[in-house]
């Protein structure tokens, strides 16, 4: 049973992963029915995640605190008075990028860090959004384990008041893939292509004509694998830098990528990083 689903969202790194990457999908997928009602119960954010976004940067702002939305950073460096990100000067600084990026950012960071980074191996994501006409399988999630171009068909209005998109159906088609996989090579048109004729195949209700618009996004560095060992083998969050610190999803060890999860690391590492702060602060 588990081979072939295991297939499905790690390729060919499904070997590689631990036991607890079974154990952490099982857990979170029977959290949602804790609520006794013996059924799942799961949120949605209306508007999706650019309304809390954009709420939350407008909350930011009114505080007197400046955000700056997709500003490209080239290198974070030490400076004998704090951290240097290009040519502006901090005093503490927090990376979430992904492993590998946060390596390649920080290039003063020892040869220990760097490679330590490195070594967390990732999945990345092929996904391609579809706006229908109609509904799909009638199905939140259906995982593939066929041969596919993708890994599950993801269909939003099952959970979702399909009024939220004026009556249609929206559906994700995820593919799970090493971050160095060939399809990152390939152009939008033909992973459009590829993944359009396999879901026609899959569900010959549906026809071309029923499909009003299709997106593809990709990212190399997604899901941070859970190998054995991988808590003894996780890098600190706190670097030989004194000011940069690291956190970021990788972080997460027991359970899964999630939103729960991920608030639940950022608000746990926020009040660990100011009660270091205030120590310092107290003690100088």
């Amino acid at each position: 049973m588990w081979s072939p689903l295991l297939k499905a969202k790690l390729g060919d790194n499904h070997e590689k992963a631990s036991a607890a990457f079974i154990w952490a999908i099982i857990a979170w997928m029977y959290a949602a029915r804790r609520s006794g009602l013996k059924k799942e119960l799961f949120g949605y954010l209306k508007g999706g995640y650019a309304n809390f976004l954009a709420a939350y940067s407008k909350h930011l702002g009114e505080l007197g605190i400046e955000t700056r939305v997709s500003t490209a950073i080239k290198e974070i460096r030490k400076d004998p008075t704090g951290v240097r990100i290009d040519e502006e000067l901090f005093d503490e600084v927090i990376v979430t990028t992904p492993m590998p990026s946060a390596a390649k950012l920080c290039p003063d960071l020892t040869e220990a860090e760097t490679e330590q980074l490195n070594q967390v191996e990732y999945q990345g994501i092929v996904c391609a959004s579809l706006l229908l006409k109609k509904p799909a399988s009638g199905f939140y999630v259906s995982n593939i384990t066929d041969p596919a171009p993708y890994t599950a068909i993801i269909e939003m209005t099952t959970l979702v008041d399909p009024l939220e998109f004026d009556g249609r159906t929206l559906v994700y088609l995820p593919k799970y893939v090493a971050p160095d996989d060939p399809i990152f090579e390939k152009t939008d048109t033909a992973i459009a292509e590829e993944f359009t004729t396999a879901l026609l195949d899959m569900l010959p209700h549906l026809t071309r004509e029923d499909i009003e618009a299709l997106r593809i996004s990709r990212v190399r560095h997604v899901l941070a694998l859970s190998t054995l060992n991988y808590s003894s083998l996780l890098p600190a969050t706190t670097t030989s830098i004194p000011g940069l610190h690291l956190i970021n999803s990788a972080h997460i060890t027991n359970g899964t990528l999630n939103v729960n999860e991920t608030i639940q690391l950022a608000n746990e590492s926020a009040r660990s990083f100011l009660e270091r702060t205030n120590e310092l602060v107290g003690s100088s």
